[in-house]
């Protein structure tokens, strides 16, 4: 008898570089704060997380550093949700979010979307309000939150359990080598003094762009242009 297969979840974190857009994806899976830090390729995490009570397979896949030049359309077609970061003491940053979002919502009219501004613990820095940030995010109708990864903001767990939450209903409706064995390491295991050990088990590996976009991106397209056709 077949186990039954787990429904799966795929999310692209997208954003200018030095947002903390990996600071806070592994803060999300491990609890920990390994700080920011530049990489020059894609990395994806895969781990199994319970949701609102429903077991998920998730793979996050953080984008290394985008511009709107090179805007990372086969990973918002890979995806099944994106979460888009800026760092609120960067204006730029909040400039290129706000874009990026428009495009995302070009290329997947309906995907689930959260706008995120991090950093929010550098108060004495800020250059993009919150009130900035909030508006952007009501309309291009997506969700938007305000964290502070450094300072492992309850927001952060909100923010990605609403958007698996939304991709679960939607679906059913530079440090390459050293980073990545150090955060492997880290899913799965103590979270730290005070801080309940996770259950849930994960790896984090190098992406191959071309492996693994590839198929999904292909079908997505395929399908898209059915559906442009009729």
């Amino acid at each position: 008898m077949k186990t039954e297969e787990l429904p799966k979840a795929r999310i692209a974190v997208i954003g200018k570089s030095s947002v903390g857009k990996s600071a806070l994806t592994v803060r999300y899976l491990t609890r920990r704060y390994i700080g920011e830090y530049r990489s020059n390729t894609d990395l994806l995490y895969k781990q199994t997380l319970t949701v609102k009570n429903t077991s998920l397979e998730v793979e996050i896949v953080d984008v290394c550093s985008c511009d709107l030049q090179a805007f990372p359309e086969e990973a918002i077609h890979w995806a099944d949700a994106a979460l888009v970061v800026y760092d609120i003491t960067c204006r730029e940053s909040f400039k290129q979010a706000s874009e990026m979002l428009q495009k995302v919502l070009e290329i997947r009219n309906q995907m689930p979307t959260v706008l995120l501004g991090n950093k929010a613990d550098l108060e004495h820095l800020r250059q993009v309000e919150e009130v900035e940030g909030r508006t952007v995010g009501i309309q291009n109708n997506c969700q938007f939150y305000e964290v502070s990864v450094a300072e492992n903001s309850q927001e952060i767990y909100t923010a990605f359990d609403a958007i698996l939450s939304e991709c679960r209903q939607f679906t059913q409706k530079t440090r390459k080598f050293s980073v990545s064995k150090m955060i492997g390491n880290l899913i799965g295991s103590g979270n730290g003094k005070g801080v309940p050990e996770s259950k849930q088990g994960g790896t984090v590996v190098v992406c191959h762009k071309s492996d693994l976009y590839k198929s999904r991106v292909l079908r997505r397209r395929q399908n898209f242009t059915a559906t442009a056709s009729l």
